[in-house]
C-alpha cells in the first residue's frame, strides 16, 4: 500500500435521506461502507477516519430530523475514488418525498482549512443560504451529485473532518424489524454501571427509562454514545441485544456544546446559537405552565431568556435569581411573539451562575439586655423591648446579609431525556479531548 501522501483524498458528504416512516442517513452510510468493502477498490483504499456524524445548528426552522449530516473520508488512486463515488450514487434513493431534499457532495482533494473552519462554525451556529453553499462547493472544486437542501449539511459534515476539537463516538445498531429488538433491563443496567462515564446518556436516572433506543423508527434499533470506539464495543457486547442485523461506529460532535460559542448579546440574532453572559436586571417572571422568563444585560444590550419547565433544575434555580446576579446562558435565539411583534429570546439549555449579588434584609435591633427582638416606638423615636422594657431612642434597624440558596459556579442543564444531540451532559465535564482525524485500525462495521 502506498503512503498516504502519494494518494488522493476523497471526501463525500450526504444529508436528508431519512423519512418519518423508514430510513436513516446513517443507515445509508452503513450500507455504503459495506459496498465499498466488497468492491474491487475496497482493498486498495485507506479510510482516513471513522465516518462522521455531524450535528448542525438545532435552531434552524427548516432542518432535518435531528439535523445530522454524514460524511466518509478515504484516500486512494483516482480511478478507485471515482469508483467509490459511483457506488455511493448507485445506493442513493433520491425519490421525492414530502419534507425531504437529499443532498450529496463529493470532493477529490483537500478543503482549505480556513474555509472548512468558517463553514463548520456557520452551519453549527448560524444560518447559511443554499446559494452560498453552492458557491463554496464550486470554489473548492467539489461536485454536487444530488442538489437538494441537503448539500448544506453534506458540506458541513465534510468541513467537520478538518476541525480539531472535542468529539464523542456513537455505535448505531440496525435491524429490519426493530420491534423484535429486545434490550434486557438488567444487561442495560450492568452495561451502564461498567462503562459509565466513558459511555453516557444510557438510562434516564429520574425515570429509569432506557435512552439508547430511539423513537425514530426502523432501521435504527439502538445507539450507544461514548468517549471511544473501544468502550462502545465493550458496551454493546455487555448489552448483547437480540435480532440486530448489523452496526457501525461513527465519530461525532454530539455532547460537546460546540454550538455554544461565546457571543455578545448584541450578536443574538434569530436562529443563532451561542453562549451569552449578562447580569439579571429584573426579578424572574414565572409564566403560565411554569416556564421562567429572565432579562439580562451585558452593559450594552439586553435580551430575554426563557428557561422552560422541561429544563428541570435550571428552571428551579432561575426562580432564585435576583437583579445583579451574573450568569451565563447558552442556547438558541428564537422569536418571541409580543404585542409589538417578534423579539429575540434565548431558549436556554445551559445555565451557569458566575457571580451572585449580595442580598440584605433590614430587621429590628436585638435588645442588649435580653436579646429579644425590639419594636419601633415610632418614626425616628427609636426602639423598645416588650420583654424587659429596655428603650433606646437612638436605635435603628440593622442590615443582615442573606444566605443564597444556590452556589456560585453551579452549572445546570436539562434532564438527559430532554437534551439536544449537541448538549454536553454534566458527566462529560473533564472528559473533553482534542480529536484529530486519523486512519482507524478497524472501522467497526458488522
Amino acid at each position: 500500500m502506498e503512503d498516504l501522501k502519494d494518494l488522493q483524498e476523497l471526501h463525500m458528504g450526504v444529508d436528508d435521506l431519512d423519512t418519518f416512516g423508514w430510513g436513516c442517513t446513517t443507515y445509508y452510510i452503513y450500507n455504503l461502507l459495506k459496498e465499498i468493502r466488497r468492491s474491487s477498490a475496497g482493498s486498495r483504499l485507506r479510510f482516513l477516519d471513522y465516518p462522521l456524524l455531524t450535528r448542525l445548528n438545532p435552531a434552524i426552522p427548516l432542518r432535518t430530523r435531528g439535523n445530522g449530516a454524514l460524511s466518509i473520508h478515504v484516500a486512494g488512486e483516482e480511478d478507485d475514488l471515482r469508483e467509490v463515488v459511483e457506488i455511493a450514487i448507485s445506493l442513493l434513493d433520491s425519490r421525492a418525498m414530502p419534507g425531504r431534499e437529499p443532498g450529496f457532495v463529493s470532493l477529490i482533494g483537500r478543503m482549505p482549512l480556513e474555509i472548512a473552519r468558517k463553514i463548520y462554525v456557520d452551519l453549527l451556529t448560524d444560518i447559511a443560504e443554499i446559494s452560498y453553499i453552492e458557491r463554496v462547493i464550486e470554489k473548492i472544486g467539489g461536485r454536487i451529485h444530488v442538489a437538494g437542501k441537503g448539500i448544506i449539511g453534506a458540506l458541513g459534515s465534510i468541513s467537520h473532518y478538518y476541525i480539531e476539537g472535542d468529539c464523542t463516538y456513537e455505535i448505531i445498531a440496525y435491524s429490519n424489524d426493530v420491534e423484535r429488538v429486545y434490550i434486557d433491563p438488567e444487561r442495560l443496567a450492568r452495561m451502564d454501571a461498567e462503562t459509565r462515564p466513558l459511555t453516557f446518556n444510557n438510562i434516564d436516572p429520574e425515570t429509569g427509562t432506557p435512552l439508547i433506543k430511539p423513537s425514530t423508527g426502523a432501521p435504527v434499533a439502538l445507539g450507544i454514545r461514548g468517549e471511544s470506539p473501544e468502550i462502545l464495543v465493550k458496551a454493546l457486547n455487555i448489552l448483547g441485544p437480540e435480532n440486530i442485523s448489523g452496526y457501525a461506529a461513527f465519530r461525532t460532535n454530539q455532547a460537546t456544546d460546540q454550538h455554544l460559542i461565546p457571543r455578545s448579546i448584541a450578536d443574538a440574532k434569530f436562529y443563532r446559537t451561542g453562549l451569552f453572559e449578562g447580569k439579571v436586571i429584573d426579578p424572574p417572571r414565572v409564566i403560565r405552565g411554569g416556564d421562567v422568563l429572565l432579562r439580562i444585560s451585558d452593559g450594552s444590550s439586553e435580551i430575554n431568556v426563557a428557561i422552560y419547565r422541561e429544563e428541570g433544575e435550571a428552571n428551579k434555580v432561575a426562580r432564585s435569581l435576583v437583579p445583579g446576579d451574573l450568569i451565563a446562558v447558552g442556547g438558541s435565539v428564537k422569536p418571541w411573539i409580543t404585542e409589538d411583534g417578534e423579539t429575540p429570546v434565548i431558549n436556554a439549555e445551559y445555565l451557569k451562575i458566575l457571580r451572585l449579588s449580595d442580598q440584605y434584609i433590614e430587621l429590628p435591633p436585638r435588645c442588649p439586655r435580653c436579646n429579644s427582638s425590639m419594636e419601633s416606638m415610632g418614626r425616628v423615636k427609636g426602639y423598645r423591648c416588650r420583654r424587659c422594657g429596655y428603650r433606646d431612642p437612638r436605635a435603628s434597624k440593622i442590615s443582615v446579609k442573606l444566605a443564597r440558596k444556590i452556589p456560585e459556579g453551579g452549572i445546570y442543564k436539562p434532564p438527559l431525556r430532554n437534551m439536544k444531540h449537541l448538549t454536553k451532559p454534566l458527566s462529560r465535564i473533564g472528559l473533553e479531548k482534542i480529536c484529530r482525524h486519523r486512519p482507524p485500525r478497524d472501522l467497526l462495521i458488522l
